[in-house]
């Protein structure tokens, strides 16, 4: 069995931790209060990584994928109305398309553990919405993709990562794996939304002002997306054009623990081993668990590294007022009851200081990410 994604900080922190909170300082702005990048890690991230090109980097989009069409705006009223689907089993049916409404059984695992509020029986999925299609409540990203395709009667795993921002803090970030048992997929029967039925599914009193609203809700969702595929591209281009040469061992080894240490704290119960959890559920040997630890622990840092060192190439510095607003953010969005909490989860749970320091480095990266999607070159065709 392959482990993959166990850890759930890093580069996706950089991609969706709060890049807009951060307010980038550069040296000729220092003050006394500000961290640099050398005070924050120890070590100088230019030693470990040649950089490439971050400033100007191309960008292409299709320019047809960020339109508001009346088809988009048309899912979105019938999404809008939540329980719109007149859903009936259609038998001839028995290959999931992307437009389908599928009946299915579903169970999450994290790192091959089920999860709590990760499994669901007899619940109807709205593909192509990717949304429940009886309530329209939007799962999160990618969701339905991983029956695409399916044969009714089979089982389909697929793998997802939560976003960085999602309100259960021991999900956020996480790549976890559901298995999907397909039961059946409904006829094509969209109910005809009329004044009475958008009044009685909505809260809206009309038509013609659940399709103002959706064309709003549509525009944003484009912007998002569009928004999104820049930053993506960008930050895939720099991470490809610099070349990590090497990475800080004791850097790696202190990760390493804390994963370890924090794994056995949530999964491992009283009396039992690490040894024995992993071998019983993972289906590894202790050893092959820690090199695949190390191999993600390493993957990620690489990551961090690269924006380290474009941060320390721009003398980016940390701000107290901009980091300490940014913390607070963050803390709220996770369910954390105050920022030192949060320092203290990325402290292996007891350290608030390195905790502290941690998340003032990824802040750092979110800068340096940030700047260079601001310096992108985006044309549109």
């Amino acid at each position: 069995m392959k482990l993959r994604r166990i850890i759930g900080v890093g580069l996706s922190l950089v991609l969706c931790m709060g890049l807009c909170a951060c307010s980038c300082s550069t040296g000729e702005t220092t003050s006394k209060k500000n961290a640099s990048i050398d005070d924050i890690l120890g070590y100088n991230p230019l030693d470990y990584v040649t950089l490439g090109q971050y400033e100007g980097i191309p960008v292409q989009l299709n320019a047809a994928d960020y339109v508001v069409t009346d088809d988009k705006i048309n899912d979105m009223m019938q999404s809008m109305c939540g329980n719109n689907k007149d859903i009936s089993v259609d038998e001839s049916k028995t290959v999931v398309t992307d437009d389908s409404i599928v009946n299915v059984d579903y169970v999450g695992q994290l790192n091959g553990v089920p999860f709590e509020g990760g499994a669901a029986s007899d619940v109807w999925i709205d593909v192509k919405n990717n949304s429940d299609a009886e309530t329209g409540t939007q799962y999160i990203k990618g969701f339905s993709d991983g029956i695409k395709g399916a044969r009714v009667g089979t089982k389909a795993d697929f793998g997802v990562t939560f976003p960085a921002n999602y309100p259960k803090a021991d999900l956020a970030g996480k790549y976890v794996v559901f298995t999907f048992t397909i039961n059946s997929i409904a006829k094509d029967a969209n109910v005809e939304l009329t004044d009475d039925y958008v009044k009685e599914h909505s809260s809206y009193q009309t038509v013609a002002q659940l399709r103002d609203a959706a064309k709003v809700q549509v525009e944003e969702e484009m912007a998002e997306t569009k928004e999104s595929d820049i930053r993506n591209k960008v930050l895939g281009a720099v991470v490809e054009n610099c070349k990590v040469n090497s990475v800080p061992k004791d850097v790696v080894d202190k990760r390493v623990d804390q994963y370890l240490s924090q794994y056995k704290e949530s999964y491992v119960e009283k009396g039992s081993s690490l040894d024995e959890y992993v071998l019983n559920n993972l289906k590894l040997s202790i050893e092959e668990f820690k090199e695949q630890v190390k191999e993600e622990v390493e993957s990620t840092l690489k990551s961090e590294l690269v924006y380290e060192a474009i941060a320390k190439e721009k003398n980016m510095t940390v701000d107290e007022a901009g980091f300490t607003a940014y913390a607070e953010q963050q803390a709220k969005k996770n369910g954390y009851s105050s920022i030192d909490d949060l320092f203290k989860t990325y402290g292996d749970g007891k350290d608030t200081e390195a905790g502290k320091k941690y998340l003032e480095e990824i802040y750092l990266c979110n800068m340096a990410a940030e700047f260079c999607v601001q310096k992108a070159v985006v044309t549109e065709v």
